[in-house]
């Protein structure tokens, strides 16, 4: 099964592709968004982990720039099949998300 939350930012949700290791939740983005942009200010982002009936949460959350990170990220998102992002460059960043899939 995939894993996925749903965030909320700008009035606008859509889904985040999600993968746990080293006991942490991480995803990919695109660096040069404005949601990666409020993020990087209030390490904030509003997320929910029932994709079907969202209840939203102010969850904490911390932008990485660390190119090793990042590849570790993708990668197991791909062994996931649960890929979003089709290339690995340097328009990339992983979001460390602050909150426990059930």
């Amino acid at each position: 099964m995939k894993n996925l939350v749903k965030f909320k930012f700008d009035e606008k949700e859509g889904f985040l592709s999600v993968v746990a290791f080293d006991g942490k939740l991480y995803t990919l983005a695109q660096k040069d968004t404005p949601k990666v942009k409020s993020i990087e200010t209030t390490h904030e982002l509003l997320i929910s982990t029932d994709v079907k009936n969202p209840n939203y949460q102010r969850t904490h959350v911390h932008v990485i720039y660390q190119k090793e990170i990042i590849k570790n990220v993708y990668h197991a998102l791909e062994a996931d099949n649960n890929l979003y992002f089709k290339q690995l460059d340097d328009s990339l960043c992983a979001l460390e998300i602050f909150i426990t899939l059930n």
